[in-house]
């Protein structure tokens, strides 16, 4: 097994150089420290990360509790993301796929305590109110919040996607946008209802009756009432010269409901979305113009959050961009 003490014979140096160049002192000499970290990265020495612990009192452990966030593709980039900051900042994060409510999340926190944990994000499948039973912990939220901020918190600027996207369709020429909403019980329905409403009103113009809740909640998730919705908009005498989905997938029931009533999609008139869902948004012909929300910089920033602390409990919100493709 290596040691410190085998490394600092290879380097022809002090143990304690060794120990300081493995604990990032920057008053180490550049050309010494380079010398030892090669030979480092040669053997493939790894310190003990309990002794470590034991010596500064403190774990580099920051642990990540997600809802669910881990068994779903468009939210997975939040844990990238605070993977990547925690990587960056010489932390160590420790993942629970949780179900908020059941023992999964007890038993987490309990053994986040037992490991030290120096802050504990909570994570949420989508943009939503939680609850959070915290201890002494600090705690991060990440896409969602408390009804109260008790704790730093990032979640994404929903109501300016929409408004951003809205403008942009606008600016492009079409002026009689449809935005088939989420469901009323999702927090970014109303804040993108808001945004797209807003973007209206800078341009003079009257969107508030042209947003439609086209989902509803159901026992296996979403229904979407897009082919209840969609037809007869269409075939009115003023109809819709853009259509704007709460999200990707309803998107591909709008595709198929406008190929179907003959319409070309691109030309005859516009989808635009939300989620830019790869490879999806990709795929589908024509490429659909879907935002894409900023999961992967919220994963960083909580994380960012967490390793700093001592922050005063506010709401960051995070913008995302416009993927653009011939579907607009």
């Amino acid at each position: 097994m290596t040691t410190q003490r085998h490394i600092a014979k290879l380097a022809k140096t002090s143990l304690k150089t060794v120990s300081r160049v493995i604990n990032k002192d920057p008053l180490v000499n550049e050309k010494t420290r380079k010398r030892v970290e090669k030979i480092i990265a040669d053997v493939g020495y790894q310190p003990s990360q309990a002794a470590r612990m034991v010596r500064s009192q403190t774990s580099n452990i920051v642990g990540f509790v997600a809802d669910r966030v881990a068994t779903t593709p468009s939210s997975i980039d939040l844990i990238r993301g605070a993977q990547d900051e925690a990587w960056d900042r010489g932390k160590h994060m420790m993942l629970f796929n949780i179900e908020e409510g059941k023992d999964s999340a007890t038993l987490a926190a309990q053994q986040l305590s037992a490991f030290r944990a120096e802050a504990i994000i909570h994570a949420a499948v989508f943009h939503q109110k939680v609850s959070v039973a915290a201890g002494d912990i600090p705690y991060v939220l990440l896409n969602c919040f408390e009804e109260e901020t008790r704790f730093p918190t990032v979640v994404p600027d929903d109501a300016r996607l929409a408004y951003d996207l809205t403008e942009r369709v606008l600016s492009a020429g079409y002026c009689r946008p449809l935005f088939l909403n989420l469901a009323s019980n999702i927090v970014a329905s109303g804040l993108r209802a808001r945004g797209f409403v807003e973007a209206g009103e800078v341009r003079g113009i009257d969107l508030f009756d042209r947003v439609v809740e086209a989902a509803v909640p159901d026992a296996e998730g979403i229904s979407y009432l897009t082919d209840q919705i969609l037809p007869a908009a269409m075939k009115s005498d003023n109809p819709p010269d853009v259509i704007v989905c709460g999200q990707d997938l309803m998107a591909i029931g709008v595709y198929s409901i406008l190929q179907g009533l003959g319409l070309k999609i691109g030309q005859d008139v516009a989808v635009v979305s939300f989620d830019n869902l790869m490879p999806l948004a990709e795929l589908m012909v024509p490429g659909l113009t879907t935002v894409e929300l900023p999961y992967y910089d919220m994963g960083r920033a909580a994380m960012a959050l967490a390793i700093d602390g001592q922050e005063e409990p506010r709401i960051h919100r995070l913008h995302g961009r416009i993927a653009e493709r011939q579907s607009l």
